[in-house]
């Protein structure tokens, strides 16, 4: 990342990713290395998120491991498609509403 490029937003990296899966319907680590950008992230992203709230599921084919979207997977991405529920479920898991929604 250049000194000028700012951190890419949580919300657009998961779409980017669940978006990639759904195109390919099947998308291997490798591909989503190139999303994520380097192998500690595709841990943090695809182990340690995706994976273990049941979002994808992984496969082993031949020398590749593959991912699909689950049906909470395709919701997920459905919601991030849809800003607006987005940006109130992220208003909510705050620790209050601020006075500017009420």
């Amino acid at each position: 990342m250049s000194a000028l490029s700012k951190p890419r937003d949580p919300v657009d990296i998961a779409f980017e990713i669940l978006s990639s899966i759904e195109k390919n319907e099947r998308t291997t680590r490798w591909d989503l290395t190139k999303i994520l950008g380097n192998t500690r992230q595709v841990y943090q992203w695809i182990d340690n998120f995706l994976l273990k709230d049941h979002f994808i599921v992984e496969e082993r084919e031949e020398a590749a491991t593959v991912y699909s979207l689950t049906e909470n997977g395709r919701l997920l991405l459905r919601l991030l498609r849809n800003g607006v529920v987005i940006k109130s479920i992220l208003r909510l898991g705050g620790r209050r509403l601020k006075r500017e929604y009420l």
